[in-house]
């Protein structure tokens, strides 16, 4: 998939989300090309949400196999925060990596969780209000843009 795919289909997909704009069984799509294929389901439940919450995107390349799924599951709080969660599957179904997306409505909290083949958390990276944390799977902490 080129660079100019890639945009136009998170361009697609941001502005349906935003649009609210859904059929009564919500909104599906799905593009092909050479390498790459991509299915994006928007629930209907999504109509108006910032959390759209069932919604789903896959990127697959048909020939090896390998294939990113991310489904929307709903809000989570996180210190004392209400973000948006997306769960994300990477790889072939007997080698896969899951990572965890969430982030606040206003986008000033963001969280990305690598989890290891063994459903612990392999690392973690964390946004919010300017300060960024880096976290290893051993409880290691690196903070960027602490203020004194």
């Amino acid at each position: 998939m080129s660079k100019k795919q890639g945009i136009i289909i998170l361009l697609l997909t941001a502005s349906l989300l935003a649009s609210g704009c859904m059929g009564d069984s919500g909104t599906k799509l799905s593009i092909s090309g050479n390498d790459t294929e991509i299915n994006v389901s928007i629930s209907e439940q999504a109509e108006g949400s910032w959390c759209p919450a069932g919604s789903q995107v896959q990127i697959k390349n048909p020939t090896t196999g390998k294939a990113l799924n991310m489904t929307v599951t709903g809000t989570e709080e996180f210190e004392n925060e209400t973000l948006c969660k997306a769960m994300i599957k990477t790889g072939t179904e007997e080698n896969n990596t899951g990572y965890e997306y969430m982030w606040s409505q206003d986008k000033n909290t963001t969280v990305w969780t690598k989890y290891g083949e063994d459903g612990n958390i392999s690392i973690r990276y964390i946004y919010a209000d300017g300060k960024k944390t880096i976290i290893d799977g051993a409880g290691r902490t690196l903070e960027f843009g602490v203020q004194a």
